[in-house]
């Protein structure tokens, strides 16, 4: 990038965020490092097309205020989530590729440093008499972990969950809507016949809804309408659509999530 370009872009962000030293105290921020020495504190709440969005709290002891800040990736030295022990952009607590997941066809597409809700691992629960009883809302008797739903924009590269599941434990996905994948071709999540040699999943469906477990794995896992599969490893569990350009996409798929307990 072109450096005085470089250095017009920051110096616009911290025109914009002039009260960003007012925000240290703010109770749920996320912590932005810029590569220009700058830290910025606020809520990051998309990511797309290479630019993080961040809402700053611009707000007095008398009167509340908002701004929203475009942030270039490339002006990022790292960023620490509220509530996470490490996750930044160059900074892992163990060495992966470089905390996203990349399509080998595709090396722009990319996942964000995910936003975490971290699940705790199984629990073995103690014998008693007689059979178990059946968990509430757990057909199988195993305990729910987490049970959500999350809106899956079909142009964006991946969607956090934000559910932390660990090795062993099952997870079930539905799905449902209808999304524009371009070209006047509508897809629900169980996908559509069409040739796409950059599509994560080769051998499945276009437009199909996707997911995959960690930033770290090609392991990408067919969803459609509906599955129930076994984590084969720890992470948080994201969801994308099964297409290789995903910038003409439009409309987004509601999948409803539950994880539970391993045997």
């Amino acid at each position: 990038m072109n450096i005085q370009l470089a250095g017009f872009r920051l110096l616009r962000l911290i025109a914009t965020g002039v009260a960003v030293l007012c925000l240290a105290g703010l109770a749920f921020a996320d912590t932005i490092k810029l590569k220009n020495g700058s830290v910025i504190k606020g809520k990051v709440v998309s990511f797309g097309q290479g630019e993080f969005t961040v809402i700053l709290d611009l707000g007095t002891s008398t009167r509340r205020s908002t701004s929203r800040m475009i942030i270039a990736v490339e002006d990022i030295e790292s960023i620490e989530f509220d509530g996470s022990e490490q996750s930044a952009i160059g900074a892992r607590p163990e060495p992966a590729r470089d905390n996203t997941i990349r399509d080998t066809a595709d090396p722009g597409r990319t996942v964000p440093p995910p936003t975490e809700t971290t699940v705790p691992p199984p629990t073995t629960p103690e014998p008693e008499a007689g059979p178990p009883a059946e968990s509430p809302g757990s057909s199988s008797g195993l305990p729910v972990i987490a049970e959500k739903e999350v809106r899956v924009a079909a142009a964006a590269d991946w969607t956090s969950t934000e559910i932390r599941v660990q090795k062993g434990q099952r997870i079930t996905i539905s799905a449902s809507g209808e999304i524009d994948l371009g070209g006047s071709q509508r897809s629900g999540p169980g996908g559509i016949t069409r040739s796409d040699s950059r599509k994560l999943i080769a051998s499945r469906p276009t437009g199909a809804l996707i997911a995959v477990i960690g930033d770290d794995n090609d392991d990408f896992v067919f969803v459609g309408k509906q599955t129930d599969f076994q984590a084969t490893h720890n992470g948080i569990l994201f969801l994308s659509v099964n297409e290789g350009d995903l910038k003409d996409n439009s409309g987004s798929f509601i999948a409803h999530v539950k994880v539970v307990g391993s045997k």
